[in-house]
């Protein structure tokens, strides 16, 4: 019985030590794709600190924007409370939201290899697939 309880220690503490892979590194060690990204799509706006863990970067940008990119530096998620900038989702999404929730700002967006999800600042949440086909919608309680 204390052997297992020893290997269940010697696992956890393994596993602690494997996912402490995040650090601080410079802007520069971005991506070029991501670089170029925040420079187009997030104008005037600083890179105030970069966290890598493994081959994922999360950044945090002045206005208190994160973005978190993929080893190809291509946007995961971004959060964004004054509203994610135009230009930066499809425009059939963009499009759709004006159209049904005009009050209301996108202010996260998660994409992945199956479609968009967004958060709206009216605590909706939208789907839709990847070429920007409504899908559903539902309070975010």
């Amino acid at each position: 019985m204390k052997k297992i309880g020893l290997v269940l220690v010697a696992l956890v503490l393994a596993l602690a030590t494997v996912s402490a892979d995040d650090r601080i590194v410079s802007p520069d060690q971005l991506p070029q794709k991501a670089k170029d990204f925040i420079a187009s799509k997030f104008a005037g706006k600083t890179v105030q600190y970069v966290e890598k863990d493994f081959n994922e970067y999360e950044v945090q940008l002045n206005d208190r924007s994160e973005i978190n990119f993929g080893g190809n530096g291509e946007w995961e998620t971004i959060k964004c409370y004054q509203g994610i900038p135009a230009g930066i989702l499809p425009e059939a999404v963009t499009s759709y939201v004006t159209s049904n929730f005009a009050d209301a700002k996108i202010v996260e967006a998660e994409m992945d290899w199956n479609g968009i999800e967004l958060k709206l600042s009216n605590r909706m949440e939208v789907h839709f697939d990847k070429n920007g086909k409504f899908l559903g919608q539902k309070y975010d309680d």
